[in-house]
């Protein structure tokens, strides 16, 4: 496991249980006390925990949030994956949403030989990646530019895009679960994503293995808002059975 991977899941653990140790980290993820402390001191200069005596404790919600830098270089190979398979489903002519989740960035990267397709988008990234292909008609929502998200969030973007009408949204979220459905851990995040899930026929959640039984605090959408969901991993057969009955259609990116 990388070290970005790693603190990664040091504050999703923290954000569920509040505190963590350096010895149970340790012992979570097979390394040494001195890896952790490391880690722990990172994080803390980034403002996402506060150290204690022997471990940390979470910081306050708004500043748990992982940077987009950092959510980037998670899990690369599985989300470079599932953007792959998710760019299978763009048909030319085409209107699609593309969030700003780093997972959305990768389908921006598939999708550029793709003729007469309208792109919407609130991700700066992906007015970045796409800005030199002609073949796409690039849409930006505007609004309030959210430097860690880099995107733009606000009654603004949110009014824009509200008078669009996408064939397909290829979105993500901090965590997804069954039981609590879609959540990220930023409320204009969040707002912006329920409007684009509105203003499409068909909601494509790409959600890699590091997202499953995680939850932010702020909730997006129910499991049932999808039509198809992308993954990276196998699914436990319980799992398989439950969103099978919701009618999503599951693809595992290969």
């Amino acid at each position: 496991m990388f070290a970005v991977e790693r603190r990664s899941r040091i504050i999703s653990l923290l954000n569920e249980n509040k505190s963590l140790s350096v010895q149970e980290a340790a012992e979570y993820f097979d390394v040494a006390e001195e890896t952790i402390r490391r880690d722990l001191n990172t994080l803390e200069q980034q403002r996402l925990l506060i150290r204690t005596h022997g471990g940390a404790v979470i910081a306050d919600q708004a500043s748990a949030e992982i940077s987009y830098e950092m959510r980037q270089r998670i899990n690369m190979a599985g989300k470079d994956r599932i953007g792959k398979e998710a760019a299978k489903l763009v048909e030319d002519g085409d209107t699609i949403i593309l969030d700003a989740s780093t997972s959305s960035f990768f389908v921006a990267k598939y999708i550029k030989n793709k003729k007469g397709v309208t792109v919407i988008t609130n991700a700066k990234n992906v007015i970045t990646e796409l800005s030199g292909t002609e073949e796409i008609q690039l849409i930006s929502t505007g609004g309030e530019l959210r430097r860690k998200s880099m995107s733009y969030v606000g009654r603004i973007a949110e009014s824009h895009l509200s008078n669009y009408h996408a064939n397909k949204l290829f979105f993500s979220c901090m965590g997804f679960s069954l039981k609590r459905g879609l959540t990220d851990s930023n409320g204009q995040e969040s707002d912006i994503k329920k409007v684009m899930i509105k203003c499409s026929q068909k909601n494509i959640l790409l959600c890699d293995n590091t997202k499953f039984d995680q939850v932010g605090y702020a909730s997006t959408a129910k499991p049932e808002d999808i039509d198809i969901m992308i993954t990276d991993n196998e699914l436990s057969p319980a799992t398989l059975i439950e969103i099978n009955n919701l009618g999503i259609k599951l693809i595992l990116a290969e």
